[in-house]
């Protein structure tokens, strides 16, 4: 296997996951979800950036193990599709059931949470998808 190229690829592609988070889901589109969030959302100077961090690298890893292990993906723009394609599923696969068993989200925060995490996940595998094209 090519764990040193997955981890790699994963750290570089969770850091740039990171900050484009932040300007995507802390910026861009702070105030996109509608009211019922506020009393599940911390408040900024509560949110955990160290768990924040850890999940992106996680998120990034696994785009890179699919891309590298599976897929051979290894350009911007085979990583751009595979990650809106990942984003898309994942986050809809895990949306719809916190919507289905619990009070968390209305439909209208599913649908833009959804499409949201497809967008950034699409931007993640195009850095993922660059750097180890790159790093052949």
């Amino acid at each position: 296997m090519n764990t040193n190229r997955i981890l790699l690829a994963g750290l570089v592609g969770g850091v740039f996951a990171f900050f484009v988070g932040w300007l995507i889901f802390g910026i861009l589109f702070k105030d996109m979800m509608p009211e019922g969030m506020s009393g599940v959302l911390r408040k900024e100077e509560d949110m955990i950036i160290w768990a924040i961090a850890l999940s992106n690298i996680l998120w990034a890893v696994t785009i890179a193990y699919i891309f590298v292990q599976w897929a051979n993906i290894s350009t911007w723009r085979a990583g751009v599709m595979a990650g809106a394609i990942l984003g898309f599923l994942i986050t809809a696969s895990f949306d719809f059931g916190f919507y289905s068993m619990t009070t968390l989200f209305t439909i209208q925060e599913v649908i833009i949470d959804v499409l949201i995490n497809t967008i950034w996940v699409a931007i993640m595998g195009a850095v993922i998808g660059w750097w180890l094209g790159w790093k052949k």
